[in-house]
């Protein structure tokens, strides 16, 4: 290949995202002599080009089984082989080579308990300069398809300097001995005194057993709006993606088989899963800012 056509070549793979009048100048080519290179051959070396990026693609895909987007691909091609590519040539490759990720619908709870007397501290600002300075807790359920017992139910305390789940606890049923495992865990992982703890408007975050708990353990209450799943969707975005992904890993059928799925979960999520904000898994975050 001379010269000019690994020029041509630059030209067509970056075509996308930059002029071709200035790509053209910066190798000093003809634009005339491009097109009539494009037109000759063009397409085949559009083909080798992107069938080796997706090379790359399709790892970060399956290693994923099938869970990321063009956002985290893009930060695990850089993060993982160096490579610069913008989101809209990953998914062109990945339309074209029938790579789909798994689009999650959002869904959040409207829980009609009331609750005046606590505030919202948090007031939808997730931000957090430090770890155990703000948590954020909820309970969510999932179907156990084989046995007596149809769901299990999952409480997770996310700390909101990194997204990662710190606490949670497991059980057959929503009450609050379920919370109380997750506090008692987030007890033992240790946290900033007067934290604040923001949770929505569930029975079990109105009960005046857990607001004592949370004054003993030196954690500041705070409260979502009534009817307002936004002020809760720090902790509901984390539900969201463990339905949604969790079966791309395995399919629990068992309560033994469900409680090993979300454990499993938890730790990819924690230590593996690209995080966009942050473009490295929560814990990695974590690390190095220490």
């Amino acid at each position: 290949m001379n010269d000019k056509e690994e020029q041509y070549a630059f030209i067509h793979a970056y075509s996308t995202e930059y002029p071709v009048t200035k790509l053209v100048e910066i190798t000093e080519v003809s634009r005339s002599g491009y097109y009539k290179w494009l037109k000759r051959n063009g397409s085949n070396n559009q083909d080798r080009i992107d069938e080796s990026l997706f090379l790359y693609i399709h790892k970060i895909f399956t290693d994923n089984r099938g869970t990321v987007g063009r956002k985290r691909i893009k930060i695990g091609l850089k993060k993982d082989y160096g490579l610069v590519v913008n989101e809209k040539r990953i998914s062109r490759i990945m339309r074209k080579y029938g790579l789909q990720c798994k689009v999650r619908r959002k869904k959040f709870k409207n829980r009609p308990q009331p609750n005046g007397l606590i505030p919202n501290i948090l007031d939808r600002n997730f931000r957090a300069m430090r770890p155990g300075i703000k948590l954020a807790i909820d309970i969510t359920y999932i179907e156990v398809e084989k046995g007596s017992q149809k769901w299990m139910y999952l409480c997770a305390i996310k700390d909101l300097f990194n997204g990662e789940i710190v606490a949670h606890s497991l059980g057959t049923n929503q009450g609050m001995k379920l919370v109380y495992r997750a506090l008692d865990a987030l007890k033992k992982r240790g946290f900033e005194n007067r934290a604040i703890m923001h949770s929505d408007q569930g029975t079990q975050f109105t009960n005046h057993r857990y607001m004592k708990r949370l004054q003993e353990m030196g954690i500041s209450q705070s409260m979502s709006r009534r009817g307002n799943c936004w002020d809760n969707a720090c902790i509901e975005n984390f539900f969201g993606h463990l339905k949604c992904e969790m079966p791309c890993f395995s399919h629990p059928e068992t309560v033994i088989e469900v409680r090993q799925a979300v454990e499993a979960y938890i730790h990819y999520y924690n230590n593996k899963r690209i995080q966009t904000k942050l473009e490295m898994s929560p814990v990695e975050y974590r690390t190095q800012a220490a």
